[in-house]
C-alpha cells in the first residue's frame, strides 16, 4: 500500500502545481484582457475576490476567467486527494499492538 500511496501523492501533487500555473498564467491573461471605462476598478476588485469579479468579466476576459475557474478546482481536487491518501496509508499501515 505504501508504493501506490506514494504513486498517487506524487501524481496529485504534480497535478497541483500544474494546475496552479495555469490559474496564474490565466489569471494575468484575463486581468490584460479587461477593457473599458471601469478596467482599473475591475482589475483591482478581481486581485482579492476572484470569484466574485470574474462574473463580471466580458468577451476575452470572460474566457480566460472561466479557464482560470477551472484550474482552480482542479488545484483543490489535487490537494484534497494527497490528504486523503496519506490519511488512508497510515491508517492501512498502522502497526497495531498486541495485548
Amino acid at each position: 500500500m505504501g508504493p501506490l500511496a506514494i504513486g498517487i501523492l506524487s501524481l496529485a501533487l504534480a497535478g497541483a502545481i500544474a494546475s496552479w500555473v495555469v490559474a496564474a498564467v490565466y489569471a494575468v491573461r484575463a486581468l490584460a484582457a479587461i477593457e473599458g471605462p471601469e478596467a482599473s476598478r475591475l482589475r483591482l476588485f478581481a486581485m482579492v475576490p476572484w470569484p466574485f469579479a470574474a462574473k463580471r468579466f466580458e468577451a476575452e476576459a470572460g474566457e480566460y476567467a472561466a479557464v482560470v475557474n477551472k484550474a482552480i478546482v482542479a488545484f483543490i481536487v489535487c490537494v484534497i486527494v494527497p490528504v486523503a491518501t496519506i490519511s488512508l496509508s497510515t491508517n492501512l499501515n498502522r502497526i497495531t499492538k498486541a495485548p
